[in-house]
């Protein structure tokens, strides 16, 4: 049974002073993207640790878990208190985590890691000329396990944690999940901003055309979670309340780089639909915003009116096997929905909802 946790997340109460680790968080979806695009996962945040990537089986059996303690530094981290500190609190996690009652496959497994924006200098404490061994954890070697360090130096931190945990040796036994990680963010919040902006350019390039938009649309999806509070003050990862989803990631990302494609369309037909729907020249600015914003409202369950229109245009997407011209393709669906279909929405704005519907379908079609 899971127990009221002084150290969980406190919400609201807590989050302004958060925005390292989320960018952390970003950062390492960034970085992971590519090999886990495809998989069932979730985020959560100020949940047992600073965050957590959780990955499930389809039939959402957790396999395994990365559980990161983030912190900025504006110096090198040097061996000491401070160190063991949160190497003591990491194999604490390990225990909370194996104990906690989400359902699990038997081959579970969990790394639990300390990221920082800074060197990591780690010694054997022996002075003298060829007993002393260092390790430097940076942008060079930018991720030890703690099982992998030089078996002196190792031995040492196993030590003084040892005497953190007292008498606790389940969780001393979890140091062997832990590493250390350098992590490539600048110091400032807005330079962080900036780098990762830089970084989701590299991931999805012309794909999309606002990547600082983007970057913000998915914070935004973490700080929803982040400002939530635990109920009752206990960690479970069952709470859904807590996690952002990969198909909440997926959703947005599909939304953000649909809404470049849309543009784009836009640009090139802007003409040839405006003639075709009889869209006049004054009403052709609020036609384009609400045929941009239909792609968000697509996605909004709470849009029925939306929902309705890009329904039908999917119920009749053999209508595209008919059509050589696409414009009168879209034409022909406008017709039909208007016949057939009541809508609450102003006339101007469901022809734009057909258009983006009739994209929508189109690229579903040609994947």
């Amino acid at each position: 049974m899971s127990s009221p946790n002084k150290a969980a997340n406190a919400g609201v109460h807590g989050s302004s002073g958060f925005e390292f680790q989320k960018h952390c968080a970003l950062y390492i979806l960034f970085d992971k993207y590519k090999d886990i695009k495809d998989r069932k996962y979730f985020i959560c945040l100020e949940h047992h640790d600073d965050f957590l990537f959780c990955y499930q089986t389809n039939d959402e059996l957790v396999s395994s878990i990365d559980a990161y303690q983030a912190k900025k530094s504006s110096g090198e981290w040097k061996q000491g208190t401070e160190i063991y500190e949160i190497l003591k609190k990491m194999a604490e996690v390990g225990i909370t985590l194996k104990n906690d009652n989400i359902q699990k496959l038997d081959s579970y497994t969990h790394n639990l890691e300390f990221v920082t924006n800074n060197s990591i200098s780690l010694n054997n404490n022996k002075r003298g000329k060829g007993k002393r061994k260092s390790t430097i954890i940076n942008e060079t070697t930018s991720r030890l396990r703690l099982m992998d360090l030089n078996e002196e130096i190792g031995s040492i931190i196993k030590s003084e944690v040892q005497k953190l945990l007292g008498q606790n040796s389940e969780a001393l036994k979890e140091l062997d999940n832990v590493s250390m990680a350098y992590i490539d963010l600048p110091k400032k919040y807005k330079q962080q901003k900036d780098y990762l902006v830089g970084h989701f350019n590299r991931i999805f390039g012309k794909t999309v055309s606002d990547h600082r938009a983007a970057v913000e649309t998915l914070l935004l999806l973490f700080r929803d979670v982040e400002n939530t509070l635990n109920r009752g003050n206990v960690v479970k990862i069952m709470d859904e309340s807590k996690r952002v989803s990969s198909e909440k990631i997926d959703n947005a990302i599909n939304i953000i780089t649909t809404k470049n494609m849309a543009f784009d369309l836009w640009r090139a037909e802007e003409k040839e639909v405006c003639n075709k729907l009889r869209i006049a020249i004054s009403e052709k600015r609020r036609f384009e915003s609400d045929f941009i914003n239909s792609i968000d409202r697509f996605k909004d369950k709470e849009q029925v009116e939306h929902q309705k229109i890009f329904s039908f245009v999917k119920d009749n997407k053999n209508s595209l096997d008919d059509f050589i011209d696409e414009f009168d393709c879209i034409q022909f669906l406008y017709e039909e929905f208007s016949k057939h279909v009541n809508s609450q929405l102003p006339t101007l704005s469901i022809k734009a909802a057909i258009y983006a519907a009739y994209i929508e379908v189109r690229a579903e079609l040609w994947e």
